[in-house]
């Protein structure tokens, strides 16, 4: 595929490019179900194969969603309450999401299956460091072709280890890095940045090993759910006195290597699972002393008796070096509490 084209910048207040970015990651990975309904974690699952065996072996970030997310129906009422109390539009159904999805990008997101976020954060922000990769049955031409009337620039085909498997931008955007896509095979397809995207593909077609090590064991123990989370945390990453919680002493999280979660759906209840990988078992349990004190705080410091129970309703256990926070309630009595504002 070859010409030349003009992508078009993000205009004032880069406006485009959040239009862009946001058809994007509703393409590829539905961000939104994080930010709108499982807060700062969530986690994976799905079937037909694993994407991480196609994420780079530095990759320290591992987020997974299942398709199954956006007919959930308890995962609706989560994502309706969460836009209401952020005054945006809600999604009616999941037929609307469909529909709306096909007709910006001529793609049917009912036929992507798996999405995969992949990301080394020591390497800098994750939109710049990280990939997203997605099973589904889509064929090339057509991923191309959307891509390109989104970005409103054209791509070229591009050889990778003798295979015509790379597709760039025909020109660089005019704000930020310019995206690449990969396609990996038999309806598998990486976007990104080019490292990440030239990265998955050195894993599939060149002699790059795969994701490995303490945070790829995690993701692999860590149980399938609609989302599924695992991610390093860096040297430095946990402050000596953080300003967010100026009354907990967070130092125990230094001595954390890795850390999992999920967020999931069961027969009309919705809930968080985190999973918190020390260094030892005296590092977990001086973890587990900080989260059983800085939940006894916050409930005695508030006058809500409804975010009271929900903090009493958090659940905190130790086994050996990991400590698990889980958190589960009805479906309702979530959609309640959060149009209450109370979260």
């Amino acid at each position: 595929m070859t010409s030349s084209g003009s992508r078009s910048d993000r205009g004032n207040g880069s406006e485009k490019r959040r239009r862009l970015l946001s058809k994007r990651l509703a393409l590829f990975g539905v961000v939104a179900v994080l930010v709108l309904t499982a807060g700062c974690l969530g986690v994976l699952g799905g079937s037909d194969g694993e994407p991480a065996e196609h994420a780079p072996a530095d990759s320290n970030v591992l987020l997974h969603v299942d398709a199954d997310v956006l007919s959930d129906e308890d995962n609706q009422q989560l994502v309706n309450a969460f836009a209401s109390v952020e005054d945006e539009e809600a999604v009616d159904d999941q037929g609307d999401v469909v529909s709306e999805f096909e007709n910006e990008t001529g793609l049917d997101i009912r036929e992507a299956n798996q999405f995969l976020l992949f990301a080394n954060s020591e390497e800098g922000p994750i939109n710049e460091s990280g990939g997203i990769i997605v099973y589904s049955d889509w064929g090339t031409d057509a991923v191309i072709d959307a891509v390109e009337e989104e970005d409103e620039t054209e791509y070229e085909q591009t050889e990778f280890e003798g295979e015509g498997v790379l597709y760039e931008p025909a020109e660089d955007p005019e704000y930020g890095a310019p995206q690449y896509v990969g396609d990996l095979g038999d309806g598998r397809f990486v976007f990104g940045p080019e490292a990440p995207v030239r990265g998955a593909l050195e894993v599939e077609y060149g002699d790059a090993a795969p994701v490995s090590g303490d945070v790829r064991g995690a993701y692999d123990e860590t149980r399938d759910g609609h989302v599924t989370l695992a991610m390093s945390l860096p040297d430095g990453s946990v402050p000596e006195n953080d300003p967010m919680t100026p009354n907990v002493d967070v130092s125990a999280f230094q001595n954390v290597s890795v850390i999992t979660g999920v967020y999931d759906t069961d027969g009309g209840e919705a809930g968080i699972e985190m999973g918190i990988h020390a260094d030892s078992e005296d590092d977990a349990l001086d973890v587990k002393d900080v989260i059983d004190g800085a939940i006894s705080m916050f409930s005695g410091s508030t006058t809500n008796d409804d975010l009271k129970d929900t903090l009493r309703g958090i659940e905190v256990e130790r086994d050996g070096t990991t400590v698990d926070v889980s958190y589960w309630n009805d479906t309702d009595e979530l959609v309640e509490l959060i149009e209450s504002n109370d979260l």
